[in-house]
């Protein structure tokens, strides 16, 4: 009797320790796959590693947006928005300044000019409940403007990998288009769609390949328009983001000009160029779960196993050890 219930005891012990072990093993493995784990050193969202590099053999110009959104006050007051001018990231050496090329409806200068070195502020009044839908364009001066620059990744790793290391060609940035209702929450922001432009020209004496992307790119977004037509869509930089990118093959001097329209939030795609039909997870359910079901099956297998071996260690002490 002592001996039965010492190797049941043993069973179950053995049994539950092997359900955390592989249930961790799970997690581990899915986050692997999906490259969560890791952000630092060079990798991005999906596992890759960007090597660092002195300078881009091409470098983009002319960088213009042009954005339309709607936007609703939910509060019982008037509120105020206007036009960020500054766009800082990644680059090689500085922020993005816009000069505001048109507005419509006509925007007024605000009084609390952020940007009074650019030409700003532009902005709108919005009343007690009212919806109101603004356009404007702004390009870019200076940096990315009539000066070449290029979006870097500040993570990237220092080459220390021998024979062969990737190249991931240009780096890209990305944002939040309904960032104002973080930074006013009276304002309940409808939609948005923007459309950027620019030049990229490849600097060398010699010809180049590899892959351009968007500089400029807002999460949560659908891809609706791009010319000339996106290569793919890049779902490995940041979580939910489908970043434009084109693979390029430049002779000296070349230059070639490139549009893309993104809308928000993610709704129908009409028009789309290269869509995802992969669902798409808001940055609230990143997460991962205590455990993490394959891509064949609905439920880890190995937990099932672990559940008929427990199971049946009961019916063997039950019949034969009692």
């Amino acid at each position: 009797m002592n001996l039965g219930k010492s190797l049941m005891f043993l069973l179950v012990l053995f049994s539950i320790l092997g359900i955390f072990t592989f249930a961790n093993i799970l997690v581990v493995s899915a986050q692997n796959e999906s490259g969560t784990t890791d952000t630092t050193g060079g990798n991005s969202y999906g596992g890759q590693t960007w090597i660092a590099y002195n300078t881009s053999n091409v470098r983009l110009t002319d960088l213009t947006a042009t954005i339309t959104v709607t936007i609703k006050n939910t509060k019982n007051h008037v509120v105020y928005f206007k036009i960020s001018q500054l766009y800082t990231d990644d680059l090689s050496n500085g922020p993005i300044k816009f000069i505001v090329d048109w507005t419509d409806p006509q925007a007024e200068r605000m009084i609390d000019p952020v940007s009074p070195e650019l030409g700003g502020d532009y902005g709108w009044s919005i009343q007690p409940g009212e919806t109101k839908t603004v356009s404007f364009k702004v390009s870019a001066t200076g940096l990315m403007g009539n000066e070449p620059a290029w979006i870097s990744n500040a993570a990237a790793s220092d080459n220390t990998y021998w024979p062969l290391i990737p190249d991931m060609g240009i780096y890209t940035s990305w944002f939040m288009p309904n960032e104002i209702e973080m930074l006013n929450p009276d304002l309940d922001l409808k939609s948005w769609k923007g459309t950027f432009c620019f030049t990229a020209t490849n600097f060398a004496e010699y010809a180049v390949a590899g892959i351009i992307r968007g500089p400029i790119i807002p999460t949560d977004s659908k891809l609706t328009y791009s010319n000339p037509t996106v290569t793919f869509q890049d779902k490995d930089i940041a979580l939910n983001t489908n970043v434009a990118a084109w693979d390029i093959h430049f002779g000296p001097d070349e230059s070639a000009a490139y549009t893309y329209t993104y809308e928000w939030p993610i709704g129908q795609c009409t028009n789309c160029s290269n869509a995802s039909a992969k669902t798409n997870f808001g940055l609230t359910n990143a997460t991962p779960p205590t455990t993490v079901p394959s891509r064949t099956t609905g439920v880890p297998y190995g937990l099932l196993a672990i559940a008929v071996v427990v199971v049946a260690a009961g019916v063997g002490y039950a019949k034969f050890l009692r």
